[in-house]
């Protein structure tokens, strides 16, 4: 106790708090100070806070897995090298109500409801487990999270976890967050239970974050935030040296700016630390695979840094399904944001930022700023307050710009609350022709204005958003565009509709399309001898016998010489044998 006395006085003799660190240093001092007198209890007390705030005991953290229960099927699993997350719901489900305003939640509401997650870390040597999330319950539905130390990689819904790491136990609604660190000590991982009490009340369970402690890696690059440290040892060393907190705690958004301040080197390259050339461009479609943490540190090669509560993946709302991911902003101000790296344009005729975007209806943002410096922020476009979903398509004219090396983009969720924003499929393009003809592929609208009209009378996303192959094809089904080498109706490379093809739909648009009203089987497979029939008995051009555009002589001579023949062309009834019937059909459409 000597030792530990000798050790507190030796520290109140020593500044609290490095200058440059992030803490409220200034509280904890006047605490430390105020122990001078107090009693050897106390004492004892603040020995083991300032031995557990030690930089050896405070081993640095790192994401492991977040969920925001999205999917009504249940969040999903994680693999991700040693690492492993796995549930067993048992019985609980994804519910869309829940006092939390955040979305969807996971709700249990029996005691058979005990949903239960292996957290399994394999021979990564990690020290602990951190775990957080948000609750709500209107009333107390006596639910205690418990857990068990485990070596087990695959989960087991009868797990046994005897152990209590605390009791959910507000109640009214409230939106309560709770955390708590495990030791792992000699295991390599964690079951971690919702044990449910009994009774029926319901309690959801929200924003679920898992960490992992002393396992961490410091592989990010010295411009990109990420765990303690960074990729440039020198760099590392320079900063840590006037701000040990970048080195001990986190290589945050100030630690990035002191790579410049501090002159270590700079960060206005978009090359990690050390400075290097910009981006020629890029594509992000953020992947198939889920897994927790910041944007920025799942794909470094795009993202510089995030500010606020960084974005995060979804495989939900709208613009992403179980097997696409996307990016989700987070709630809060400053306003949740990743920034990209800088990106050269130089190269591009007419740029352009392709994406695809979802949010709540009535909200404000998401939004897109553009910097030519990387600090000083113009609006380029921001989400209409009124949103049809489930997700848009949108070509943002980057033009005026085309000539710039170097361009910073930052997208962020435009709201301090939560507005359900999504950004999919990021991609610096050149833009499609201002003008096209309407057999081709381009920007809103055709060359056509006659085409257009009609064409976007069906579908407005053919003036609103991009002339695409499906704008083409209802043009040359509908509005007598033509266009060849479409399984459409009028397109002429489909064949005659008076003659078999294995192939959909017939060049008479017209025809076609009051055949395939009665069998959409011939516009969907192919067309048929019963399409042939059809044909002949609902289209009366179709005494066109040889397809020259015209009824005449060469027509008559085809039903004479097949006259009482099962002659599939001249059988214009479609009764089986060419006859009186099928002559009168050719001289009631006579062109001469």
């Amino acid at each position: 106790m000597r030792d530990a006395l000798q050790s507190v006085q030796q520290l109140l003799q020593q500044p609290v708090c490095a200058p440059t660190q992030r803490r409220n240093c200034a509280g904890f001092a006047a605490f430390v100070r105020s122990l001078v007198v107090a009693p050897v209890a106390a004492l004892v007390v603040l020995w083991t806070t300032l031995v557990a705030l030690s930089p050896t005991a405070n081993a640095q953290s790192c994401d492991l897995y977040a969920t925001d229960f999205g999917i009504f099927s249940g969040p999903p699993d994680l693999t991700d090298g040693e690492f492993r997350v796995r549930w067993c719901l048992n019985g609980a489900t994804v519910t869309g109500s829940n006092f939390c305003p955040t979305g969807n939640a996971l709700k249990l509401d029996a005691s058979s409801e005990d949903p239960i997650i292996l957290i399994a870390t394999g021979a990564a040597n990690c020290s602990a487990i951190e775990v957080s999330f948000k609750y709500a319950q209107f009333a107390a539905s006596s639910t205690i999270v418990k857990y068990a130390l485990t070596n087990a990689t695959t989960v087991t819904c009868s797990a046994s976890t005897t152990l209590t790491l605390g009791a959910l136990t507000a109640t009214g609604g409230a939106c309560t967050t709770f955390s708590a660190t495990i030791p792992l000590g000699t295991s390599d991982g964690v079951y971690l239970r919702f044990d449910h009490g009994a009774n029926t009340n319901a309690i959801t369970i929200d924003d679920l974050v898992i960490r992992r402690v002393g396992c961490c890696t410091t592989g990010h690059a010295c411009c990109e935030t990420g765990s303690a440290g960074c990729a440039d040892p020198a760099i590392a060393a320079c900063v840590c040296a006037q701000d040990p907190f970048c080195c001990e705690s986190e290589w945050d958004a100030q630690c990035v700016a002191e790579v410049t301040q501090f002159g270590c080197g700079t960060c206005n390259g978009g090359g990690g630390g050390g400075g290097g050339t910009c981006l020629a461009g890029f594509a992000l479609d953020f992947g198939t695979l889920y897994s927790g943490g910041s944007i920025c540190t799942k794909f470094p090669a795009v993202f510089e840094r995030c500010e606020g509560a960084a974005p995060f993946l979804t495989s939900s709302l709208g613009c992403a399904g179980s097997g696409d991911m996307a990016m989700r902003f987070s709630q809060g101000f400053p306003y949740s944001a990743a920034i990209t790296k800088c990106v050269s344009l130089a190269t591009f005729q007419a740029p352009a930022l392709a994406l695809s975007y979802s949010k709540e209806t009535g909200t404000l943002g998401p939004r897109i700023d553009i910097s030519l410096d990387g600090t000083t922020w113009v609006n380029a476009w921001t989400a209409p307050i009124s949103f049809v979903g489930p997700c848009k398509s949108l070509l943002l004219d980057l033009s005026p710009i085309a000539s710039e090396p170097a361009v910073w983009f930052r997208f962020s969720s435009g709201a301090s609350t939560a507005n359900l924003a999504v950004f999919d499929d990021l991609a610096i393009v050149e833009a499609p022709p201002t003008t096209h003809g309407c057999c081709e592929v381009g920007g809103p609208s055709c060359d056509d204005a006659k085409t257009s009209a009609c064409t976007c009378a069906i579908d407005n996303y053919c003036c609103e958003t991009a002339w695409d192959t499906l704008c083409a094809a209802i043009a040359t089904a509908y509005c007598g565009a033509g266009c060849p080498d479409l399984p459409v109706c009028g397109s002429p490379t489909t064949g005659a509709c008076n003659e078999v093809h294995t192939t959909p739909a017939c060049a008479d648009a017209e025809c076609c399309n009051t055949v395939c009203d009665l069998d959409p089987y011939c516009c969907e497979t192919e067309w048929d001898a019963m399409c042939v029939k059809v044909a002949a008995g609902l289209c009366a051009r179709s005494a066109d016998i040889d397809g020259d555009g015209v009824v005449g002589a060469i027509d008559l001579a085809i039903v004479l010489s097949h006259w009482g023949e099962a002659y599939l062309p001249a059988d214009l009834d479609g009764n089986g044998t060419v006859g009186a019937e099928d002559l009168a059909a050719v001289l009631s459409a006579w062109s001469s």
